[in-house]
């Protein structure tokens, strides 16, 4: 994450299963002061300090327009000044994209390609030499993005 950046509202979108906890620990330290919503697909997305919101979404919500909207239109009256994608196996850039057409202006995430200018701040991932998730995770908030 940038010095620079003024961050007050920032949503942490999990995309896949795995855990995201030490990653939101790192958030919490780095941004105290921030708003951070954790937005998943989680039925019982599990109590954690370090955030200050849920937003649970169902899924498929890529192969239903109507509810593509319905998820833009909340993003934007959110206001959030960052989206923070986490992903493993699935590609961040359809969630990126929302979240442009939402009005969020840094959208972060790792990806083994490049995909254009969806995600702001683009972290390559190496598939056959990545790091353990959680690594993965903590590298992608801390490190700076291309």
């Amino acid at each position: 994450m940038s010095d620079n950046w003024q961050l007050q509202r920032v949503l942490v979108i999990q995309l896949d299963s795995v855990s995201i906890e030490l990653a939101l620990q790192k958030l919490r330290q780095l941004l105290p002061a921030a708003s951070i919503t954790l937005m998943t697909t989680a039925s019982q997305p599990p109590e954690l300090f370090w955030i200050d919101d849920v937003l649970i979404y169902k899924e498929p919500v890529f192969d239903n327009p109507e509810q593509e909207l319905k998820l833009i239109e909340q993003l934007t009256q959110r206001h959030f000044d960052a989206a923070i994608i986490f992903t493993t196996t699935q590609s961040p850039y359809p969630i990126a994209y929302m979240c442009y057409l939402a009005g969020i202006p840094i959208r972060v995430g790792r990806s083994p390609e490049f995909g254009g200018s969806v995600l702001s701040h683009w972290v390559k991932s190496h598939s056959d030499t990545d790091l353990a998730d959680q690594q993965s995770f903590l590298h992608l908030i801390s490190s700076p993005a291309n």
